[in-house]
């Protein structure tokens, strides 16, 4: 009876490290997605309109719009929402040419709301695609017209790379953060495209057509509202493309409290998505028998970076202290063998993709960053954090 626990439990913590190792393994192959060029297509004169929730927002709002007010095409805007805010974002919006429209709301807040209330803007003339982008983000050159011309093609919503960098002088345990995201944002999100599965939203940079986003209610407190839009999608059959040519870049936080508070907000966020939408969607994909939704919910329930090497380390023990009550010495191999698989990958990724983030001693800090986190899940455990609160800038 022990050794058939063993196996049933070791089957299923080796779906969500497979997975992740098969996605590693997989980014090698991605190709992005050929995109004609809008002006070039059979919908030259179709409307973007770029979408910006933003709560004071002040210290960066005006170097985000300068980045994407060369994006614009002919028939292109920018709206901002400046929820929430007691600060100069609406005038700075303003001063820049570029439309706002001001939301006050103390009891509904959060990023779901803002976008809310600027596609209600939008209603009376809406456009084509709608690109949802940070108040934080810088977009590299041709990332706009790409995402664009990407989701009229596709005719499903379209998610570019969108990376978060380290500032200057930045601490180890803030790289070992950007290496973290590189890996979830980039890395798996390649290999899970290349499977041909609908891959999450991330948060910004996401192209939609308008019937897309409208169909979804986005007015909620969701502290990772992106991720359950791109869960619901998903189950209509509209998941998301992955398109890593385009690219949207922001700044991980300054301070140490800041980044800690960051990272606590998605952590929370993502393992309350899985306790949330991980039976609905394993329900939808039995009944649509679809391979691409079976990936995109194993994607799902892999926990982030951090909780998932603590869970490897606890397996691996748990299985080396069952060996010695029943004869598991074949289920132990095999978890070790997941074990170097998962570290492997980790390795790998740093070596062909994280080595200008961190040096080689910088990458032995990573079990202490893991281990830092262990109040993070405890936390989720004791009082999950379940409202929406900003980012702090300095």
């Amino acid at each position: 009876m022990l050794e058939l626990i063993c196996w049933i439990l070791f089957i299923a913590v080796a779906i969500p490290l497979s997975l992740f190792v098969v996605e590693c393994v997989c980014s090698l192959f991605y190709r992005a997605p050929n995109v004609t060029p809008i002006e070039e297509s059979d919908t030259p004169e179709a409307r973007c309109v770029i979408l910006i929730p933003a709560h004071n927002e002040e210290l960066v709002i005006e170097s985000t719009l300068e980045s994407l007010k060369p994006e614009l095409g002919d028939y292109d805007e920018i709206l901002v929402v400046a929820d929430n805010c007691n600060d100069t974002t609406a005038d700075l919006v303003r001063a820049s040419g570029c439309q706002v429209s001001e939301r006050q709301d103390a009891e509904n807040r959060g990023k779901g709301f803002a976008l809310a209330h600027g596609l209600e803007q939008l209603k009376s003339n809406p456009p084509e695609v709608v690109i949802i982008v940070d108040a934080d983000c810088e977009a590299i050159p041709g990332t706009i017209q790409r995402l664009k011309a990407a989701a009229i093609q596709y005719q499903r919503p379209v998610q570019s790379r969108y990376l978060l960098q380290s500032p200057d002088g930045a601490t180890i345990k803030t790289k070992v953060s950007e290496f973290a995201v590189l890996i979830k944002n980039r890395i798996r999100t390649k290999g899970l495209s290349f499977l041909g599965a609908p891959i999450p939203l991330l948060g910004s940079g996401m192209a939609f057509l308008w019937q897309d986003i409208t169909s979804i209610p986005l007015a909620s407190g969701e502290i990772v509202e992106d991720m359950k839009l791109g869960i619901e999608l998903a189950g209509q059959g509209k998941g998301a493309l992955y398109d890593d040519q385009p690219a949207i870049l922001s700044e991980l936080p300054v301070t140490q409290a800041a980044l800690e508070k960051q990272r606590e907000r998605w952590e929370h966020g993502h393992m309350g998505m899985i306790q949330k939408f991980a039976g609905p969607l394993l329900k939808a994909t039995a009944k649509s028998k679809s391979k691409s939704l079976l990936l995109f919910f194993l994607d799902l329930i892999i926990p982030p970076l951090s909780l998932l090497l603590m869970f490897t380390v606890v397996v691996f023990l748990f299985f080396a202290v069952m060996n010695i009550f029943a004869n598991l010495s074949l289920v132990l191999s095999l978890v070790v063998l997941l074990v170097v698989a998962v570290m492997s990958c980790i390795f790998f990724s740093w070596l062909l993709a994280g080595r200008q983030i961190l040096s080689p001693n910088e990458l032995l800090h990573l079990p202490l960053y893991v281990l830092s986190k262990f109040g993070v899940y405890r936390g989720f455990v004791e009082k999950k954090q379940t409202t929406w609160n900003r980012t702090d800038r300095e």
